[in-house]
């Protein structure tokens, strides 16, 4: 399945906003994927079997917009016919958020299944749109943190299983966190291994190790961007459905409302992959717990890491599932 293709065969219909050039989604005989006259793409759902009184309420998000029990008029196979669909339209025509939008609608397809009932797809499509809500909240990261995050995962012998590990929430504390052995992504783009760190960052548990992933970034219009990064973590995770629920939902909740300015930048992937280095909490530069007080939170400050002689994964002793993932 591949909605971007499909898409791009699609030409605009009449001026009719209950009028769709739409084409059957292969394998899956309920969903079409659409075009409007505007030049939306529209997914188009439908069941075999429609409970009355079971239905989701119509709305419309800065992008997303549901109509439920639609009658529509849709032009395929060289014919016009009306039918009876669930119509998720994505009210944006920036190229790189309408392809998301389309990967993103590959996973819900394949989620709610061939034959799906109302149920189902009710109970996903709230789940689809309540990705969407966050696109009206604040970013609560960089996108080059972001970027340097997926980037770890992408470039990881083991993607499944790195984000598996990986915040459910951008504020938590670590990157990545597997109780006993923990990961924090460190990016700088002035190409000095400077960094800042929380307390609670390098001074975590004594039986608990933490591994400072270290990366240099540097915007290059011919580099690689979030979109194209998600596409090749998911090829490596042989497009797992729940593991890709997880990538995009974390990647929204992240970028916020800067999600269509941020998803098109473009950062060199062999600047980032030759300056990969990584450090062991131990070896860096801190203030010692004991040193701040007991009403004292919060403390962040910024270390050096040039001098340190960074860590060969291959030298790191009594591994577990993380950084065996690495």
């Amino acid at each position: 399945m591949n909605l971007i293709e499909l898409y791009d065969t699609l030409s605009l219909p009449e001026n009719d906003n209950k009028v769709f050039n739409a084409i059957p989604i292969p394998e899956y005989p309920n969903f079409r994927i659409a075009i409007d006259f505007e030049g939306n793409a529209v997914l188009l759902l439908s069941v075999s079997k429609r409970i009355k009184d079971l239905s989701l309420k119509n709305f419309r998000l800065k992008y997303l917009q549901l109509e439920q029990n639609l009658e529509c008029r849709i032009y395929e196979n060289d014919s016009y016919k009306l039918q009876t669909f669930t119509v998720v339209t994505f009210r944006c025509s920036d190229r790189n958020l309408q392809e998301y939008f389309l990967r993103i609608s590959e996973t819900l397809v394949s989620t709610i299944g061939q034959k799906p009932t109302q149920q189902q797809v009710i109970d996903s499509l709230k789940k689809f749109v309540e990705v969407f809500k966050t696109l009206t909240d604040s970013p609560t990261n960089t996108i080059n943190g972001l970027w340097a995050e997926l980037f770890l995962i992408e470039n990881s012998s083991n993607p499944k299983s790195v984000i598996n590990y990986w915040h459910n929430l951008p504020e938590e504390k670590f990157d990545f966190n597997a109780g006993l052995e923990r990961i924090e992504v460190k990016s700088s783009s002035n190409f000095e291994r400077k960094h800042i760190f929380s307390a609670e960052q390098l001074n975590p548990p004594s039986d608990t190790q933490v591994l400072i992933a270290s990366i240099f970034l540097k915007q290059h219009n011919s580099g690689m961007n979030i979109q194209q990064l998600l596409e090749r973590i998911s090829k490596k995770v042989n497009y797992d459905f729940e593991t890709a629920d997880k990538l995009n939902s974390i990647v929204f909740r992240t970028l916020g409302s800067s999600l269509e300015h941020s998803i098109g930048i473009k950062f060199d992937y062999d600047i980032a992959l030759q300056s990969l280095q990584f450090f062991r909490h131990q070896d860096i530069d801190k203030i010692e717990e004991i040193h701040i007080g007991n009403n004292v939170s919060e403390v962040k400050y910024k270390s050096d890491l040039t001098k340190i002689s960074p860590l060969e994964l291959g030298n790191l002793k009594d591994k577990q599932i993380l950084f065996n993932a690495l």
